[in-house]
């Protein structure tokens, strides 16, 4: 808020509490000043002023909808969760109220339940962009990103804006398109350098190109102009490992982990690092934590593997890559672990620095460095995540 907001919000605060001075038992003043504390930032005053509103008037509708406009500005997505559900059961309700409620579950990563409210925002006759926008974030997290770019593409019509446009490029990305997605990135980020999902764009398009420098760059203003973004440290942490700056890159994978605890992909991703750092007994403690997060995800399995061969215990190692093969066929990490194992035995090197020089090699016959998998992998695992988009988290007036 600028300056002359701030002055105008506190003014306004302060001819409101002269009139509750002079009418203490009006709800609609109470919830003015609520509203006013609120847009100031003073939530829990905000708070109390709703819940001074509903002593006086315990029906009233508006007053249980702001309380759960602080809830959501609180992060407190359960509890909101609970005070628009009470909403949601008229037969007619309001469509703002159907929308706050679908970001409630949104937020508590319940992506396919919260579309479903969108939609019925959406059929209720809602106007706001906002649902929208969430409608293409619930796409995105379900994992449908066809009908995500198709949404998002309508929102860029009625919003035609770079930001708009740089998530469009995001789920683009995400979809596997990433000529297409690169060649938008890098016309947005001509017209407007801060774009951070832009930024992410290009900072995977380069990486690709093998230009970590610039790719780091990208990252660098992702996490500077949003501190709380998984993907700006994920992408750093990537970009670390391909410099073989592996010290450099546990701290920026530790930092993303800090967002999103329970992600079994970074988790996955910070072993890995830990291997590559010369430190198999971290990369163990790490991956059991991966196991421990998803029991089932058997590149957790695979990386424990990893991390057992060179710690040379072999047979528990074999165990690992059995039940990883049988959770991923197809996973990259039971696969190193077995050339690992083989290349041990060949060599007589039971040191953990061979893993820095495999992670550089081509594996086999699969044609790829394993760096190049850990890519992949971190795009879409990160893809499974709530985009950020901070500047929308806010409810809708009723």
């Amino acid at each position: 808020m600028s300056d002359s907001g701030t002055q105008s919000t506190n003014e306004a605060i302060r001819r409101y509490e002269g009139f509750i001075e002079v009418d203490p038992d009006n709800p609609l003043l109470w919830i003015s000043l609520g509203d006013l504390y609120h847009e100031s930032g003073r939530t829990d005053e905000g708070l109390a002023c709703f819940e001074k509103a509903l002593l006086k008037q315990p029906d009233n509708q508006i007053a249980k909808a702001r309380i759960g406009h602080i809830l959501i500005t609180q992060h407190q997505f359960a509890d909101a969760e609970r005070q628009f559900r009470s909403l949601i059961e008229a037969d007619d309700p309001d469509p703002a109220v159907l929308h706050n409620y679908g970001m409630t579950l949104l937020y508590q990563q319940r992506p396919a339940e919260a579309l479903g409210v969108f939609r019925r925002a959406e059929a209720a006759g809602i106007q706001d962009m906002q649902n929208l926008a969430y409608t293409t974030y619930a796409l995105h997290q379900c994992g449908d990103t066809d009908e995500a770019i198709e949404s998002a593409r309508k929102w860029l019509e009625l919003e035609p804006t770079d930001a708009v446009e740089g998530y469009l490029a995001l789920l683009e990305m995400d979809h596997g398109d990433m000529e297409t997605a690169h060649e938008r990135a890098h016309a947005i980020l001509r017209r407007d350098p801060q774009n951070v999902d832009a930024a992410a764009v290009e900072g995977i398009w380069s990486i690709e190109q093998d230009e970590i420098d610039q790719a780091r760059r990208h990252f660098e203003l992702m996490t500077n102009n949003e501190p709380n973004n998984p993907r700006g440290w994920l992408g750093l942490g990537l970009a670390c490992m391909y410099a073989q700056r592996h010290a450099e890159a546990i701290r920026h994978l530790e930092k993303a982990l800090t967002f999103m605890p329970d992600n079994v992909g970074t988790i996955v991703t910070l072993g890995w690092a830990h291997l590559a750092n010369q430190d198999p007994a971290s990369a163990e403690r790490v991956f059991r934590d991966a196991i421990e997060s998803d029991r089932n995800f058997g590149e957790a399995h695979g990386g424990l593997a990893s991390a057992l061969v060179y710690l040379d215990r072999i047979d528990e190692a074999q165990a690992e890559i059995k039940r990883a093969v049988r959770l991923d066929p197809n996973g990259f990490g039971a696969y190193l672990a077995r050339a690992a194992i083989l290349q041990l035995q060949g060599q007589g090197d039971r040191g953990a620095g061979l893993l820095a020089r495999v992670l550089q090699q081509v594996p086999g016959s699969r044609g790829k460095p394993l760096i190049e998998y850990l890519n992949n992998f971190v795009r879409n695992e990160t893809a499974k995540r709530l985009p950020s988009q901070g500047s929308r988290k806010r409810p809708l007036r009723t």
